[in-house]
């Protein structure tokens, strides 16, 4: 963050709640003020970086009583699983919801958070479009976005990603500026479909990857909407998911393809996740 930051930052992330409040009635702006880089708020700031300080959540009080914008921390929460200063935030008003076209539930569930999306899901999040609901597993929500001719509802929704609004994504500046941004994609029904069919695989939901698949997802896609782009399977195997992994292959995945960014096989995003076995399993399938 900007220079004029750097004290109080200091004080969070030392915990120290009466250096910040000291600074803050010196600067009482400090809690309002953008910063030109890095984290664009102090309560963001406190969000990501001092997740394990004890005292977040008071300090974080201190800010928002001070006038902080609460709705993109919210967002923040949900990419660092932040479950306490979330909570915190949705008692104060933050919108569970969110303000735009990506929620702090679609934030959870594409960084795989799930005691923020438990919370979220507690507090009366929505499961407003397909993405949600396939990252859910909800396949009775799922059936309902398509019509009886297999065509999707318009209640399925489009193609969102974390790093659209530059005020409260949380991603460094060359990835929200990325060519791949949302306002050149299509939002193509079977766009939209592969979208979700990713979202279903990476969080091990067999029934609502069988259905999507029927419905025509390719099962071999790289979609938009990641801002690292792979395949269902890529997505199935950096998260260990072997039962997910090998249902993909045995219905078409193809174990040689290479991601969208450096031209990784499914195997090496097992490795880079950790899962040995499933590495040598994905191996031993594309040889």
């Amino acid at each position: 963050m900007d220079q004029k930051f750097h004290p109080a930052i200091e004080a969070i992330n030392s915990g120290d709640i009466d250096a910040l409040r000291a600074l803050l009635n010196q600067d009482p702006s400090l809690a309002t003020a953008r910063s030109s880089k890095s984290h664009p708020s102090l309560l963001q700031c406190l969000t990501l970086d001092a997740r394990d300080v004890p005292n977040k959540v008071e300090m974080a009080k201190i800010l928002v009583d001070a006038g902080a914008e609460i709705n993109g921390p919210l967002l923040a929460c949900a990419s660092i699983n932040n479950v306490e200063v979330a909570d915190y935030l949705l008692d104060v008003g933050a919108a569970i919801d969110g303000t735009g076209d990506w929620s702090p539930l679609e934030e959870a569930l594409y960084w795989g958070n799930d005691e923020v999306r438990d919370l979220l899901l507690k507090r009366g999040a929505s499961v407003h479009n397909l993405r949600i609901a396939a990252g859910l597993g909800r396949l009775d929500l799922i059936k309902d976005f398509f019509n009886k001719d297999q065509s999707l509802k318009r209640e399925a929704g489009e193609i969102h990603w974390p790093f659209e609004d530059a005020l409260t994504s949380n991603s460094p500046r060359e990835v929200r500026t990325k060519p791949q941004r949302n306002e050149r994609w299509a939002h193509q029904s079977l766009d939209i479909i592969n979208n979700a069919f990713v979202y279903a695989c990476m969080q091990n939901h067999l029934d609502a990857a069988k259905f999507l698949l029927q419905q025509g997802a390719d099962i071999n896609s790289i979609p938009p909407g990641f801002h690292y782009p792979g395949t269902a399977l890529h997505n199935a195997a950096v998260h260990g998911h072997r039962r997910m992994v090998e249902w993909l292959i045995e219905n078409g995945a193809d174990p040689d393809a290479k991601d969208g960014e450096r031209g990784g096989s499914a195997a090496s995003w097992a490795a880079y996740g950790g899962h040995l076995e499933l590495k040598d399993y994905l191996e031993q399938i594309a040889k």
